[in-house]
């Protein structure tokens, strides 16, 4: 399996809806609610691989879709 760099298999990359994220590569310097915005696809040159959290993340990902559509299907 080829990685994929991008901020959703990020180290830092923290998700927080389907499309989007905060970044905490600067957590020591930055209050969390100054967090940079990012979309699941973009990337910095800081990024790190995250190792198994990615797979953690898309099965979150995946459950948040299934809520969305059991929800838009009610």
């Amino acid at each position: 399996m080829k990685i994929v760099k991008k901020c959703f298999s990020c180290k830092y990359y923290r998700p927080h809806d389907e499309l989007t994220g905060r970044c905490r590569v600067d957590k020591d310097t930055l209050d969390h609610r100054n967090y940079p915005l990012m979309e699941h696809e973009d990337l910095c040159e800081r990024w790190v691989n995250s190792g198994q959290q990615y797979f953690i993340r898309v099965g979150w990902l995946k459950k948040l879709k299934m809520k969305q559509q059991e929800s838009d299907n009610t």
